[in-house]
């Protein structure tokens, strides 16, 4: 049978699978056309069900693997029976997935994965076998990506009117085009920690503090019944999503957050400047967060200086300065919004009394925590004229 290479890369979306659901967890594909004997310019369709994107399927048909990893040897594996799981298609039947033709493409292949996440039920058949505090291994079985209908063009040229294929799949079959196609590797946890939830207020002051600065006043309220203690600055570990080779853009951020304490430095790397007729954003702090250090004994325990504690119902105000973004702009009306970033935290009170050495003790850490979001709804609307900014009316 004639064969048709797919490269083929697969990944947890994240380290652990929450038992409890709150967590959704699903096993990330990234697939592309990249053979030199792909030479057709329409993309190529296929559908998901019955195939190895469909992963409870898939281990039932042996089309994917599972492993049990064992927790004193990290490379001893030994595989799960997934006899039991239901051997019936629970994907939805219309899904289709859609690769764009490699001919006449501009961009570099690794930015032209299309990806697709299959979604865990923590009430399947799956989640059923999977047991707290083991972790498991998901690979591709073989090179057979298992796709039984597949067709160049659209929807039309995959399924007739009548329902049938209108494409002879079986003369081709699609296959993975490297040996290894990554692996998808987590931990199962009955439940997961969470940090309170937060309130995120931004404005526009009235009054500058000074009159050549514009100022945002940023509060932050903890609107839970617990205290909590906020990393603001550094190598922040939490649980990110991944995509297919690494985590998602901006995931693992490790610059300064916009309630950290930092005078000399405005803490403005996730605000942006939008200009509202077109929703393009026209500035943002492009600082680099600070180096990730590669030697293993550096000390990565955040410093007592770069967290803070946000007690219930006590708002942090913080006067931000962001005169160097909106430097330059031209006369006109902008907004400034701000994206989500992630801390990771504390529960309790970090105080220096805690601290060792003026720094967060290691046994107080861990990675495997859900992220404390800082994020607002909230638009301010400048106005910017003769190059002086006030509040848009």
């Amino acid at each position: 049978m004639n064969e048709l290479r797919i490269h083929t890369q697969l990944h947890s979306r994240y380290q652990v699978f929450d038992a409890s659901g709150q967590l959704p967890f699903s096993i990330v594909f990234g697939l592309c056309r990249r053979s030199p004997a792909d030479t057709d310019p329409r993309p190529l369709l296929f559908e998901i069900a019955g195939s190895a994107l469909d992963v409870p399927y898939a281990l039932a048909h042996r089309l994917l693997t599972l492993h049990e990893q064992n927790p004193e040897d990290a490379e001893q594996l030994v595989e799960v029976d997934t006899s039991r799981l239901n051997k019936t298609s629970t994907a939805k039947e219309a899904e289709c997935l859609s690769l764009p033709s490699p001919v006449n493409r501009t961009e570099h292949w690794r930015d032209a994965f299309t990806i697709y996440q299959c979604p865990i039920d923590v009430n399947g058949d799956l989640a059923s076998i999977l047991e707290p505090g083991k972790k498991y291994i998901i690979r591709l079985a073989g090179n057979d990506l298992g796709v039984k209908q597949w067709a160049y063009g659209d929807r039309k040229d995959l399924i007739s009117d009548d329902g049938k294929s209108s494409h002879d799949s079986g003369a081709v079959n699609l296959v993975k085009s490297k040996i290894t196609a990554g692996k998808a590797a987590f931990k199962v946890v009955k439940n997961l920690p969470w940090p309170p939830r937060v309130e995120t207020r931004m404005c526009l002051p009235s009054s500058s503090p000074s009159p050549d600065s514009t100022t945002l006043e940023i509060s932050v309220c903890n609107i839970g019944s617990d205290s909590v203690t906020v990393q603001t600055r550094g190598d922040q570990h939490f649980l990110v999503p991944w995509g297919p080779f690494q985590p998602e853009p901006d995931a693992s951020d490790d610059r300064r957050r916009i309630i950290h304490a930092s005078p000399h430095i405005p803490p403005t790397s996730s605000l942006h400047i939008v200009e509202p007729a077109t929703g393009k954003v026209v500035r943002r702090n492009e600082q680099r967060g600070i180096c990730r250090l590669t030697d293993s004994s550096a000390d990565r325990r955040p410093k007592v200086e770069d967290v803070v504690t946000l007690r219930p119902g006590v708002p942090l105000v913080r006067m931000i300065d962001v005169g160097a973004l909106v430097d330059g702009l031209q006369d006109g009306q902008y907004r400034v919004r701000m994206q989500a970033k992630g801390c990771r935290w504390w529960h309790g009170e970090v105080g220096e009394q805690e601290c060792e050495d003026g720094r967060v003790p290691a046994h107080l850490g861990t990675s495997t925590i859900p992220p404390l979001m800082l994020e607002s709804q909230d638009e301010v609307e400048l106005l910017i004229r003769d190059g002086k900014v006030g509040l848009s009316m």
